[in-house]
């Protein structure tokens, strides 16, 4: 089974300077018309005959410069890294300032983009205000219009109701930064991991917004555990529907995120979702989870610290009663010791689900030569009569690079590890735990950068619809995948299964039958937090089934051919060895834009979710290659 590896590299860097600001690079593998493995976007409505007439416009705030003193170098800047974003994603774009903003805005503009337009007069206000309502898309970020043009606070009422939010300044602040996650509900979070943190630096002063009519994109977290209260409702990322147009707004500046690849990756794709959505521009995604499910949820049994015979065989008796009666599937990782004397136990847990592997004991694994560890994996492995080990979680959930050397060397499939910042699994690699400098050099360290699933490369004249060779299949690296944890995202069970499904990812449940008394409130908790998940369709499985199903739907990208007034070919290119079943291809917009939509080409059907507003075809299996669907719909 071939794995999703983690994009890496970088095509095209630009560097401007001012105030000592360095650019963005543009990812490698994040283009306007394949922002990831999982969306494909179409491009006409950003081009023009008319070269003055370039349907994206970047404002830049002339009297905001001038007039607000400290930190006005952050103006500039913010308009230089939208350059930089727009200039390597290769959208045209026109510039735009006061004396443009107080004519009437050209109505065949599809984007107005404005960093840190603190400083608006009455009259440019209301250019927005009918910009917006006639149709217009609005990109805006920080205190819009929060001061008149000379200078004075003004009134909340026309940012609020612009936003569909409250603007809130009066917030501790975080002088460190904080974290922001993503949304899998709103078109915003398309192709990003479920449950992705962007790491944020400071804002001063720190501007937050408190949803109304508006939709949030994401969740304000403070780096501090005790802050959390202090921000209960709050978000840096709005999007709302304002008259015939559209409004995101954003409290940071693409400055503010860090150059990690990941991180880049994910808001180029944040940006190019943005900017399809305002242009309302042709997007198709791939659901996230088999048949389009709201989300994955596993259960997973595992040792509590030490080892007390009746409570782990009251607790587990109660586990396997509850999965029996509800008909879901259980992960165990249950040291062998354990395990092994009560056979019966063995057996039920073999019929409700699978067998993961701890270790032999519960003696921990890190800091133990990469051999040991192996061997006592191993060990356990034959212990419980488990054939491929499929998941690993090492005893307290701790481990180091050795562990995932082991796991190589095993050929396992997944770690299980305790909370992670995203809700769905990755690779993870023994080196990103390590510290080998000393005995490496930097082309030793860019050899990674050239082992990636190939993809579409900006620059290219289109999106490539031809699979990989198997040879090239072959070629491709297999590493390790990490599984998150459900622990620690919230208090119970519930309140992090409302928080995941938000994201739409993950949710590995864990369960310690020495610690869950049938009657406690733990184990209320658990049960109904399992009844609640199946009965609004959540997909339940088991982890190793989750990774297949990530790693397989990864191999499936969507490529648009041909986009007509009703009718689009997309091809879907199966680069990977695996038949995919049950992908679902999403299309956003509202119901009357797919009327009577129909997929001709394979055998397939389609359907409208209201409350998401997409249409959604459900797809045959998709065998290896490339293969072409044709939708078609009345205007």
């Amino acid at each position: 089974m071939k794995r999703w590896m983690a994009y890496a590299g970088i095509a095209l860097v630009i560097a401007l300077s001012s105030g000592g600001a360095m650019g963005q690079p543009v990812q490698r593998y994040v283009s306007f018309e394949q922002p990831s493995r999982s969306v494909a976007a179409d491009l006409t409505p950003f081009f023009s005959t008319n070269d003055r007439k370039k349907k994206v416009a970047l404002f830049r705030s002339v009297l905001t410069e001038e007039r607000t003193g400290a930190g006005q170098d952050i103006i500039p800047v913010a308009v230089q890294q939208w350059e930089l974003l727009l200039l390597g994603l290769r959208i045209p774009f026109r510039w735009i300032d006061e004396g443009d903003l107080a004519k009437k805005i050209d109505p065949e503009l599809a984007v107005l983009i404005m960093p840190s337009a603190e400083l608006l007069s009455d009259r440019h206000k209301r250019r927005i205000e009918d910009y917006v309502k006639d149709g217009g898309g609005l990109i805006a970020s920080g205190r819009i219009g929060f001061f008149d043009d000379e200078g004075m606070r003004a009134d909340n009422a026309w940012t609020n109701d612009l936003l569909g939010a409250d603007v809130v300044v009066d917030v501790k602040q975080q002088p460190s930064g904080f974290m922001h996650s993503i949304d899998g509900t709103t078109p915003l979070g398309d192709g990003i991991l479920p449950g992705f943190q962007f790491n944020v630096a400071a804002q001063t002063p720190l501007v937050l917004s408190r949803p109304g009519v508006a939709r949030a994109g994401g969740r304000f977290l403070p780096y501090a555990p005790t802050d959390v209260p202090f921000y209960a409702g709050l978000t840096s990322i709005l999007y709302h529907e304002y008259g015939a147009g559209r409004v995101v707004w954003f409290g940071f500046n693409p400055q503010d995120i860090p150059r990690r690849r990941e991180e880049q990756e994910n808001y180029q794709r944040l940006v190019v979702n943005t900017l399809t959505l305002l242009a309302r521009a042709t997007s198709v995604s791939f659901a996230p989870w088999p048949e389009g499910k709201p989300m994955a949820v596993s259960v997973a049994a595992m040792n509590a610290a030490g080892f007390d015979a009746l409570t782990f065989s009251e607790g587990m008796d109660n586990l396997l009663a509850i999965l029996e009666q509800l008909g879901i599937p259980g992960s165990f990782f249950l040291s062998s010791n354990e395990v092994r004397v009560f056979p019966e136990v063995l057996e039920r847990m073999r019929e409700i689900g699978e067998i993961g592997l701890t270790a032999d004991e519960d003696e921990l694994l890190v800091e133990q030569p990469m051999e040991i560890q192996a061997d006592r994996i191993r060990m356990a492995q034959t212990q419980l009569g488990v054939g491929k080990i499929h998941g690993v979680y090492p005893p307290a959930g701790l481990y180091d690079a050795n562990t995932i050397r082991a796991m190589e060397e095993l050929d396992a499939d997944y770690l299980l590890q305790g909370y992670q910042p995203v809700m769905a699994p990755r690779p993870v690699d023994w080196w990103d735990h390590a510290d080998y400098r000393e005995r490496l050099d930097l082309a030793d360290l860019m050899m990674a950068l050239d082992v990636d699933m190939p993809l579409f490369v900006p620059g290219e004249e289109q999106v490539p619809s031809q699979a990989l060779s198997r040879e090239q299949v072959d070629a491709l690296p297999d590493p390790t995948l990490i599984v998150p944890l459900s622990e620690g995202i919230a208090a119970t069970h519930m309140e992090t299964y409302e928080r995941i499904k938000q994201a739409q990812g993950y949710q590995v449940i864990p369960y310690y039958p020495e610690t869950y008394s049938s009657r406690s409130e733990a184990a209320a908790d658990f049960e109904a937090t399992l009844i609640r998940a199946e009965s609004e369709g959540a997909w339940m499985t088991t982890p190793s089934d989750a990774v297949t199903w990530w790693v397989q739907r990864g191999q499936v990208r969507p490529v648009i051919v041909f986009l007509g007034a009703s009718e689009m070919h997309v091809d879907l290119v199966n680069d990977g060895p695996n038949v995919v079943d049950g992908l679902v291809l999403q299309l956003r917009g509202p119901r009357d834009a797919y009327q009577g939509i129909r997929i001709s080409g394979v055998e397939g059907s389609t359907r409208y979710d209201a409350e998401r507003q997409m249409a959604l075809v459900d797809l045959p299996p998709v065998g290896p290659g490339t293969t072409r669907i044709v939708l078609t719909w009345r205007r």
